[in-house]
């Protein structure tokens, strides 16, 4: 009875489990890069959706104009928040930053009832900040919007400087990282050279040859972004409880997003980088093995 091409030994455990950890490793690095990337959209989303546009409506605008132009703030695909703030409200809140009363003095409130507004991160650029000033003070009851641009062109610029550079260095550190995959899939595959010109002298097909081996890599590709995985959650859930100030909490979607990621790297290029292998040692001559 013949024995199995992938019978287990020792020698084939021990270079299973080098394969494994290879993949392990660079598919950390993999996951670092990709929860980098997340973690600084995130981070850029969040920075522009802080910023505040203030909506100063007329004076003595009457409640009901006041409600219909807060709904239609509200209606916009641009707003994310729109909070109302009285006239009374305002001076208060003004009147806390100065340290002093004004309003006695002047015996009536200056600063005009005004309109909160919150706007989605993907509309915070220069162009849309600019088309929804436009859009808002064509609506009536409107006389004044305000917003930080100097802080928002700051911070695109800031975007620009950074956005480049980064994503050289993540492409180079992609590509390092699936050539250690593919040299690690290559030594794999090299040790069972032999064993592939042996079944293909005896008939068997390219395709039932390569079989066994993509299955085999899917399956490292599988184990390695399951242990990547839980070694990237398990250095970022000790980051946060370490300093929480620091490292905000990783939403449930962040986590999914990252194990399928990790997984689905480990899958892909496990098994493109098998399939080359295999069709290398396949394509040799008997005398070129050696």
């Amino acid at each position: 009875m013949s024995k199995s091409p992938f019978k287990t030994t020792r020698g084939s455990w021990s270079a299973a489990f080098s394969t494994i950890v290879g993949i392990t490793l660079t598919l950390c690095l993999l996951g670092i890069l990709s929860l980098i990337a997340m973690k600084g959209n995130a981070w850029k989303n969040q920075l522009k959706e802080s910023m505040t546009v203030q909506v100063f409506l007329e004076n003595d605008l009457p409640k009901e104009e006041i409600e219909r132009v807060k709904k239609w703030i509200e209606s916009e695909t641009f707003t994310k928040e729109a909070v109302y703030i009285t006239q009374e409200e305002a001076s208060a809140m003004m009147e806390k930053e100065l340290g002093e009363s004004f309003v006695d003095f002047l015996g009536y409130y200056p600063i005009p009832p005004s309109i909160d507004l919150k706007i989605h991160s993907n509309y915070s650029s220069l162009d849309s900040m600019e088309w929804i000033e436009t859009k808002l003070l064509a609506v009536r009851g409107v006389e004044e919007v305000d917003y930080q641009r100097v802080l928002l062109e700051r911070i695109e610029e800031r975007i620009q400087k950074i956005t480049l550079p980064l994503l050289v260095i993540a492409g180079l550190l992609m590509f390092i990282a699936i050539a250690l995959i593919n040299n690690t899939i290559r030594l794999s595959i090299f040790s069972k050279r032999f064993l592939i010109k042996s079944m293909q002298l005896v008939g068997a097909t390219r395709s039932f040859i390569r079989r066994p081996f993509i299955w085999q890599g899917i399956w490292y590709g599988v184990l390695s972004g399951l242990l990547a995985f839980s070694i990237l959650m398990g250095g970022l859930i000790f980051l946060q409880n370490e300093n929480p100030e620091a490292f905000e909490r990783t939403d449930l979607l962040t986590f999914v997003q990252l194990f399928g990621i990790v997984v689905l790297l480990g899958i892909v290029i496990s098994w493109i980088s098998t399939y080359f292998a295999v069709n290398k040692y396949i394509r040799l001559r008997q005398d070129q093995l050696y």
